[in-house]
């Protein structure tokens, strides 16, 4: 009988701010699918305590999608674009963002972009998706 409490203190412990969920869930619906395999979105920041985070989770989620290789998901937060970029393994996000000038690694990903908005980030990132695939980069 004690499994029941030990799963509601669980529940509890991993249950989030409203805020961040919907954020994370408007970019899970505002998402587009771009050459067949990636799953780009943009993630609200207004009123979330970690929209970095919110962007990152919501790049995760994306992967779910059945079709998708690769997804990359913007926030605009504190004058930055903070992108995250996130694959199941048979597309290098890694490379992909150091393009773009970040890093990490082939399944996870980011980069950082400023002086622009992040809809010029977002065609940029098409843009740059578009460039590697012709190269066969990607």
């Amino acid at each position: 009988r004690r499994g029941g409490a030990d799963t509601v203190r669980v529940r509890k412990l991993f249950r989030e701010n409203m805020e961040e969920y919907k954020a994370r869930a408007e970019a899970v619906s505002r998402s587009e699918i771009y050459l067949d395999k990636f799953a780009l979105s943009i993630c609200p920041a207004e009123g979330l305590e970690s929209p970095t985070i919110a962007g990152a989770q919501a790049a995760n989620e994306l992967l779910d999608i059945k079709g998708v290789e690769a997804s990359i998901v913007l926030t605009a937060y504190n004058d930055k674009i903070y992108i995250s970029a996130r694959s199941i393994d048979s597309v290098n996000v890694q490379i992909i963002m150091e393009r773009l000038g970040g890093g990490g690694h082939g399944t996870m990903a980011g980069a950082q972009m400023t002086g622009c908005s992040v809809e010029e980030a977002l065609e940029y990132v098409k843009v740059t998706l578009n460039d590697m695939t012709e190269e066969g980069v990607i």
